[in-house]
């Protein structure tokens, strides 16, 4: 895999195997993290204080959500926004965003994520992701999970964006 380069503004964040750590991601008792793991009290504030979930800075103006197929069609997502500068780096640094990834990982772990409030993602394909570039969002609970979640108005949203499909397996 080649080397990403890590913009300046998330040098200050830790890395693992030359990727930045979400600020989002869990931090397990032993100080490892488990990427695609979400930690809730982050996430929660990610939300309430309008910070970047991938450096855990203040946001203004713009807001850059990843969303999955299903969750564009409702305009609701659970991942917090991203700073532009932010979203660029995880379109390539991310395995799901970036494509690389064909499949969830196989097992689930005992981990508590609200990224995947139900366990339901464990061994299924990954999905294709769009970029949203907005204005604001609404926080909510989403009507169907119960758990938080950011709510695009549509008269908030600037821009759409595909984001590389997952590759097919060889």
């Amino acid at each position: 895999m080649p080397e990403i380069s890590i913009p300046t503004s998330l040098r200050h964040r830790p890395t693992v195997g030359g990727l930045v750590v979400p600020w989002i991601t869990v931090q397990m008792p032993d100080g490892r993290y488990r990427f695609g793991a979400i930690d809730a009290e982050r996430l929660q504030s990610a939300f309430i204080n309008r910070l970047c979930q991938i450096c855990g800075e203040r946001m203004h103006r713009l807001f850059v959500f990843a969303m999955r197929d299903v969750d564009f069609e409702r305009l609701i997502t659970h991942e917090p926004a991203m700073h532009a500068e932010c979203a660029r780096y995880s379109t390539t640094a991310c395995p799901m965003l970036a494509g690389s990834m064909t499949h969830y990982r196989a097992q689930a772990t005992d981990t508590p994520s609200t990224g995947d409030p139900h366990g339901a993602r464990p061994g299924h394909t990954a999905q294709s992701w769009l970029l949203l570039w907005t204005t604001g969002y609404r926080r909510i609970l989403d009507p169907r999970t119960r758990t938080p979640a950011a709510e695009i108005p549509i008269e908030l949203l600037r821009r759409v964006q595909r984001v590389n499909p997952p590759t097919s397996d060889q």
